[in-house]
């Protein structure tokens, strides 16, 4: 007879539970999952930092050029770090239990911590903090780039981080690629970093009967600034990955959720099996006053004019990255971007999933982006 872990033993029981009470949830009658309609936050990068987080003897003599980096972070946690957290505890309390959940978009924490014990260090603050002010909502984050930067990064991702994931998502997780139901929606958190596999991502997303698909990585799919080179399997030699990476997304009517970029952006993305839609924010809030730079909507300034939004980034790879906008620029169907830092609310119903843009830590709506009218482009 086959025996199991007593922590397999909960894990299978609460899965069977899970898909009991899916089955369960009722269908209306043209066949689609009536569900609850409810509201998440959405926060880009935060790079988290504090001085003590690092031996800036190792920085010093690996990562010079990241000093002032670092100090700026630190300096940005300390003095708009709180702030945006209390507004987004505002948020929740005036939302009248409609938000109950943030996802956070990976780059919680700026790493280049020199050594494992300080990266859990900086993980442990980091948690801390968000609970300082946000004591009882599920925050859940994707593993990013600075998180797992540095000596013993990854190994101390994977004991703060996991169990805290585990914790947050009430089920047990052992990779940064992980999934939930959240009601009749599928939740898909996909590790860039390490467990990045493709057959996983499409068995999650086929064998997951739901409503809606959200799937949450650090960098974006598709390239849409002046970096248009930092997006997933973006090397010559993972061209074919990246197609079929790209088909699963569209076939599966995918919201992708993404940071990296430190960008807003709308944008659906077409495939030969369907469309997409990516949507990013930035929430590194480094100034009182914020402006709102290089808003730009429409299909027509998707091109390679993008790389001049940041004249002075690596200036001879100018031509690649023009080429790669140029060549993603026929699948483009809709298009919107804009620099700034701020959050996002999710609101998620039956028939709609649109997200309501603040900037910076302010209370006040800029714009609501219909998330499901840019699928159907």
């Amino acid at each position: 007879m086959q025996s199991f872990s007593r922590r397999t033993i909960v894990i299978r029981v609460i899965l069977c539970v899970q898909t009991i009470i899916f089955a369960l949830w009722p269908v209306n009658a043209q066949g689609n999952e009536n569900g609850p309609s409810y509201s998440f936050v959405y926060l880009g990068d935060i790079h988290f930092d504090k001085r003590s987080h690092h031996d800036f003897e190792w920085v010093r003599a690996n990562k010079p050029n990241d000093i002032r980096q670092i100090e700026d972070y630190v300096r940005i946690t300390e003095e708009y770090t709180p702030s945006l957290l209390r507004r987004i505890q505002t948020s929740i309390e005036s939302s009248n239990g409609r938000i109950k959940m943030i996802i956070q978009g990976g780059d919680l924490t700026e790493g280049l911590c020199g050594n494992r014990e300080l990266q859990e260090t900086q993980f442990k603050d980091a948690k801390e903090c968000i609970r300082k002010y946000i004591p009882e909502a599920t925050f859940i984050s994707i593993k990013g780039n600075h998180d797992i930067t540095g000596p013993g990064a990854k190994e101390a991702f994977d004991s703060v981080m996991l169990p805290w994931l585990s914790n947050e998502c009430k089920k047990q997780i052992d990779s940064a690629s992980f999934y939930f139901m959240k009601g009749p929606d599928l939740f898909v958190f996909f590790d860039a970093y390490h467990n990045n596999n493709l057959d996983w991502l499409e068995k999650t997303l086929s064998r997951n009967k739901h409503r809606h698909v959200f799937v949450v990585v650090h960098p974006p799919a598709v390239p849409y600034n002046a970096r248009s080179t930092w997006h997933l399997f973006s090397r010559a030699k993972e061209k074919d990955v990246r197609e079929r990476f790209l088909n699963i997304l569209g076939a599966n009517k995918v919201v992708l959720l993404t940071a990296h970029l430190h960008k807003y952006v709308v944008l659906a993305r077409r495939t030969s099996k369907g469309t997409f839609v990516q949507f990013s924010m930035n929430s590194v809030i480094s100034s009182p006053k914020i402006l709102m730079q290089n808003h730009l909507e429409g299909v027509k300034n998707y091109s390679s004019a993008l790389v001049e939004l940041e004249p002075e980034f690596q200036p001879d790879t100018k031509d690649e990255r023009q080429k790669v906008l140029e060549d993603e620029k026929p699948y483009i169907a809709y298009f919107e971007y804009a620099d700034f830092p701020g959050y996002a609310v999710i609101n998620v119903s039956d028939t709609e999933i649109s997200a309501d843009i603040y900037t910076a830590d302010s209370d006040k709506l800029w714009k609501t982006a219909s998330l499901s009218s840019v699928l159907e482009n």
